[in-house]
């Protein structure tokens, strides 16, 4: 009786082990965790949000976003990339994090962009604007540039931070224009390296387009130039700094990258539910307002990106000076 039961129960896992693939649970047959490695309100956050909700609605499962800040975001990318290989956890990675980390942090970024993540999609691009206050006898890029040319060591500019996005941005600009001598004053964040130029305490910062858009508006701040190639559609009458005669690309990017190893098709059914959730009207609406372009590439196009931007900006980063705090 029991060499039966032994020989029923065997078989009966061979007959579920041969099973077509279409019989056994679908993805995603749960919730998803997005984690966001930066704190709540940055761009990243706002476009978890966005793309959690859509999406949860779409795949009729739960996507629940974590926000695990910390090391300029490398903390939780480095969640992400110890997590299991299944699917359901994925990271808002962007150029920061994936294009800038690896030569900023060196030896002590505890992951391979490359190796430790399984890309799932280029979502979605943003220019960095660059602007100068009003009192700076400049109207424009090539204007600024002579000016600068003519006081060398001068003229200051605010980031959110040595290495940070906005301090490399710069960085491209100043090369690309023939090596200007400038001052770097780094802020703790985004927000006051703001400040700083609108009391007119510096007089260059870069920022991403939905913050400098209402300063634009009101009149407080003047573009020199998006730093993109493209202009951008929250900003159309501003050129790019390569019309401008000034040829560098420092776009912006958010990404979703998964764990190594997340099966192919598990990988590509993501990759597809995503992209048909981004291009929904209402969620590129959205995005619009926060000045994201809804890139929603096949995976192989976020790889090309990570091959293109980790040369660029680790260039950048070496040209700079920066190291990791």
């Amino acid at each position: 009786m029991v060499r039966t039961s032994r020989r029923r129960a065997l078989g009966l896992i061979g007959a579920l082990a041969a099973l077509p693939a279409a019989a056994q649970t679908p993805f995603p047959s749960r919730p998803i965790k997005l984690v966001v490695p930066h704190a709540p309100g940055g761009n990243s956050d706002t476009f978890g949000r966005i793309l959690a909700q859509k999406l949860g609605e779409r795949i009729g499962q739960q996507v629940v976003v974590e926000n695990r800040p910390g090391a300029g975001g490398t903390v939780g990318s480095a969640l992400v990339a110890k997590a299991a290989p299944d699917g359901y956890t994925l990271v808002v990675a962007d150029n920061g994090t994936h294009a800038i980390a690896p030569t900023l942090y060196g030896a002590k970024l505890p992951y391979d962009v490359f190796k430790d993540f399984t890309p799932i999609m280029l979502a979605a691009s943003f220019p960095t604007v660059i602007m100068i206050h009003p009192s700076v006898p400049a109207q424009n890029a090539q204007e600024f540039v002579a000016l600068a040319k003519s006081q060398p060591g001068k003229l200051t500019y605010s980031s959110a931070g040595t290495g940070n996005g906005s301090h490399l941005t710069v960085e491209l600009f100043r090369a690309a224009a023939g090596g200007l001598d400038m001052v770097h004053v780094p802020y703790k964040g985004g927000a006051p390296a703001v400040q700083a130029l609108l009391a007119g305490e510096v007089q260059l910062t870069a920022v991403s387009v939905n913050t400098a858009l209402p300063q634009i508006q009101a009149g407080k701040v003047r573009a020199l130039g998006v730093a993109s190639s493209k202009r951008s559609p929250a900003l159309p009458d501003v050129p790019t700094f390569a019309e401008s005669g000034i040829a560098f690309d420092g776009d912006s990017w958010l990404a979703l990258m998964g764990p190594p190893g997340i099966p192919a098709d598990v990988a590509a059914k993501l990759n597809q539910e995503i992209a048909v959730t981004l291009r929904e009207p209402e969620t590129q609406e959205r995005l619009a307002k926060l000045g994201l372009v809804v890139v929603a590439s096949p995976q192989s196009g976020l790889t090309e990106v990570l091959q293109r931007d980790v040369p660029k900006w680790g260039k950048a980063v070496k040209d700079s000076g920066a190291v990791a705090e």
